[in-house]
């Protein structure tokens, strides 16, 4: 399946065009991550105007890059919006958001001016309380996978099985724990569980590309909640 990097799209950019197009906006500030003295290398930055529409897999480099999508942001396959070693990396479209699949992390940063439809499963993971993404509208998706430092955010309500830590979200609580403490078996299958009983996220996000069900059977249906509109603040 053909993949697109969201750095080769649209047309090279610079910090200072970025300023302009945003003026203004709530997401202006986050920037300033980008242009800090002793911050990160010089980083990729690219505006696409038009949105996205990939026909497969949409990723992203290991970073730093910001990229501003002047539409909505599709990808048929899976989207993975990620950062190495911790790299920041910020993404604003400015529509909706529709995946597949799709993964973020580490210092991956995304915020979308509409909603984010994921057909199956969404994952998110790392980020020493970088990793972030965040709907104006609503977020709906199968089941939501999330590790500790990773945040989905939506003003108009998640419709979502949860698995999360406890304790990451102000009014939201997780459906499933995700404490480590080996209790995976009784949820998943044990094809993507690792050797401790818990979620292994490497092999689940693969399970999920290749379109397999990370649950065993029944499991969906004892979490009703998955179906209703709930608050993420």
């Amino acid at each position: 399946m053909k993949t697109d990097r969201l750095e080769d799209l649209g047309h090279a950019a610079t910090l200072a065009e970025l300023h302009s197009s945003l003026h203004l906006h709530r997401r202006e500030a986050e920037l300033a991550e980008f242009e800090r003295p002793n911050g990160p290398p010089s980083c990729t930055v690219r505006i696409i105007d038009g949105g996205v529409d990939g026909p497969g897999n949409v990723d992203t480099g290991r970073g730093p890059y910001v990229v501003l999508i002047n539409g909505p942001l599709k990808a048929s396959g899976h989207l993975n919006l990620w950062t190495d070693d911790y790299l920041p990396g910020l993404v604003i479209v400015r529509g909706d958001l529709r995946a597949r699949t799709l993964s973020f992390g580490n210092g991956a940063r995304v915020f979308v001016e509409g909603s984010v439809f994921v057909d199956d499963f969404l994952f998110g993971q790392y980020g020493d309380h970088n990793a972030v993404l965040s709907a104006t509208g609503e977020l709906r998706a199968r089941a939501s996978f999330l590790g500790a430092y990773a945040y989905i955010y939506a003003d108009g309500g998640v419709r979502s099985l949860i698995y999360a830590p406890r304790g990451g979200w102000e009014t939201l609580e997780p459906d499933i724990e995700n404490e480590g403490v080996g209790d995976g078996a009784g949820f998943f299958d044990p094809a993507v569980l690792d050797r401790y009983g818990d979620l292994d996220f490497r092999l689940a996000i693969q399970a999920a590309r290749d379109g397999r069900s990370l649950f065993l059977p029944g499991v969906e249906e004892r979490f009703p909640a998955r179906l209703t509109s709930r608050s993420t603040k």
